[in-house]
C-alpha cells in the first residue's frame, strides 16, 4: 500500500513537472531590450561590440539623440575623436543646445588640436551652463593645450569647487600644475670600466625655474671626479614656447679650469609636437683644452599608443684636436618606453655613437661606442619622480664600461 501511494506521488511530480515545462514552451519568450544590452557592453569594456549595437539601433531610429550621444562616446573612448566630432556635430544639428553635445564637440576637436573651433563650441557651452563642471573641466582641457596654464588652472579650480570629489578631473589639475611647476633635478652616476683606472662619479644639480607661460630658466650646475681629476662646471639655460606646440630650449655652461668637462658648452633644441610625434633638432658646440667639438642632428618621436612610445635620433659630429686632423663621428640612437602602470615607466636603448650628450667629456668625442641602456621611472606623486638607471657600453680596444645613474625630480 505504501509503496502504490509512493509511486503515485512520483508520477504526479512527473505529470506536474511536464505541464510547467509545455507551458513554458508554449508562453513567448521576452527578446532581450537592445538598448539594456549595449548599455551593459558599454559599461563592461566592450566599446567595439557596444558601437556596433549602438549603430543597428540608429540605423532603425535616426532620430534617437541619446543613442547617437552613446555612439559619440563610444568612438572617443576607441580613440575616434574626428568620428565623434561629426556624430556631435549633428546631434547639434537639430538641437544646438545640447550642452553634452556642445562639451563632447570641444573635448573633441581638442585632442585633433582644432581649438578655435573648440572654443567656439565650449565658449557656447559655458553660456548656457557656466556651473557645470564638465563644461569648466573641457575648457581647462582647451587652456591646457593652448599652454595658457594659468587660466586652464582657473577653471579646473572652478570645476573641482563645484564637484571635489571628481578624481579623473583632480588628476588632470594636478598634472597640469606638477607640468608647470618649477623642478629641482639632482642626478649621480656612477661608471666603472674594465681597465686600471679609477671609478668615476659625476653629480649634476638643476633647478628650472617658471617664469611664464611662456618661458623658463634653468640653471645648472655639474660635478665630476674622472680618471682621479676633480671637474666642476655651471651654466643658465632658456626653455621658450614659441606655440602651443613649438618649444626652443638654448643654454650654455662653463667649466672651471676643467680637465675632461668642456671650458664651455652650447646647446640649442628646437621640438614641435604633434598630435602622434614631435620632431626636433639638437644643436651642441663645445670647447675643450686640446680640441673642439660639435655635434647635431634630427630626433623624432612616435607615439605607438597612449602609453607608449619609440624615439630616434642621427647626429653627426665633427671633433678638431689641436695640432690633428679632424674626426668625423656619426651617432644613431634608439629608445622604446611605455608606462608599465600608471607609476612606474620602463624604457630600453641602443646608441651607437655619443651617448649622453649632456655629459660630454674630452675621452669620449674622437671615437664611436656602442651603449645598451635600462631606465625605470618610478612616479610616486604628480610632483616626484626617481630615476634609476644601467648602461653597458663597449668602447675601442675591447674597452668596457659599466654605468649606474639615480636621478630625482622634486616639482613645487
Amino acid at each position: 500500500m505504501g509503496r502504490r501511494l509512493h509511486e503515485g506521488r512520483f508520477a504526479a511530480m512527473i505529470l506536474i513537472s511536464t505541464a510547467i515545462l509545455g507551458l513554458t514552451l508554449l508562453v513567448p519568450q521576452q527578446a532581450p531590450d537592445p538598448r539594456a544590452e549595449a548599455e551593459r557592453l558599454a559599461n563592461s569594456g566592450s566599446y567595439d561590440a557596444a558601437l556596433r549595437q549602438f549603430q543597428a539601433i540608429a540605423a532603425a531610429n535616426p532620430d534617437d539623440i541619446d543613442t547617437r550621444m552613446w555612439i559619440a562616446r563610444l568612438h572617443v573612448k576607441l580613440g575616434h575623436p574626428e568620428h565623434a566630432a561629426e556624430v556631435y556635430r549633428s546631434i547639434l544639428a537639430t538641437q544646438p543646445q545640447n550642452v553634452e553635445a556642445l562639451t563632447g564637440l570641444g573635448n573633441a576637436l581638442v585632442s585633433v588640436g582644432r581649438l578655435a573651433e573648440a572654443s567656439e563650441a565650449l565658449t557656447h557651452a559655458e553660456k548656457i551652463a557656466g556651473d557645470r563642471p564638465e563644461v569648466l573641466a573641457a575648457q581647462g582641457r582647451l587652456h591646457a593645450t593652448a599652454n595658457r596654464t594659468t587660466l586652464a588652472l582657473a577653471y579646473y579650480t572652478r570645476a573641482l569647487t563645484i564637484d571635489p570629489g571628481n578624481q579623473a578631473v583632480r588628476a588632470e589639475a594636478d598634472a597640469l600644475r606638477a607640468a608647470r611647476a618649477h623642478r629641482l633635478e639632482l642626478d649621480y652616476d656612477f661608471q666603472h670600466t674594465d681597465q686600471d683606472v679609477d671609478d668615476s662619479h659625476v653629480g649634476t644639480f638643476a633647478l628650472n625655474a617658471r617664469l611664464s607661460d611662456a618661458v623658463r630658466i634653468v640653471g645648472e650646475g655639474q660635478v665630476e671626479r674622472l680618471f682621479g681629476v676633480d671637474d666642476q662646471r655651471a651654466g643658465v639655460g632658456f626653455e621658450f614656447a614659441l606655440s602651443r606646440n613649438t618649444r626652443l630650449t638654448v643654454g650654455g655652461l662653463g667649466g672651471f679650469d676643467p680637465v675632461y668637462l668642456p671650458d664651455s658648452d652650447f646647446y640649442g633644441d628646437l621640438t614641435v609636437d604633434g598630435r602622434r610625434a614631435s620632431f626636433g633638432v639638437l644643436v651642441r658646440r663645445a670647447a675643450f683644452q686640446d680640441s673642439d667639438f660639435w655635434i647635431a642632428g634630427p630626433e623624432l618621436t612616435v607615439k605607438l599608443s597612449q602609453s607608449a612610445d619609440v624615439s630616434l635620433a642621427y647626429y653627426h659630429g665633427n671633433a678638431t684636436p689641436v695640432g690633428l686632423p679632424e674626426v668625423g663621428t656619426d651617432t644613431v640612437a634608439v629608445r622604446l618606453g611605455g608606462w608599465v602602470t600608471k607609476g612606474f615607466r620602463l624604457g630600453a636603448g641602443y646608441t651607437h655613437g655619443i651617448d649622453r650628450l649632456d655629459w660630454l667629456t674630452a675621452d669620449r668625442i674622437a671615437f664611436e661606442s656602442d651603449t645598451f641602456a635600462l631606465r625605470g621611472t618610478f612616479l610616486f606623486t604628480p610632483f616626484v619622480s626617481l630615476e634609476i638607471g644601467y648602461d653597458f657600453q663597449t668602447r675601442p680596444a675591447d674597452v668596457q664600461v659599466q654605468r649606474a645613474r639615480a636621478g630625482l625630480v622634486c616639482r613645487f
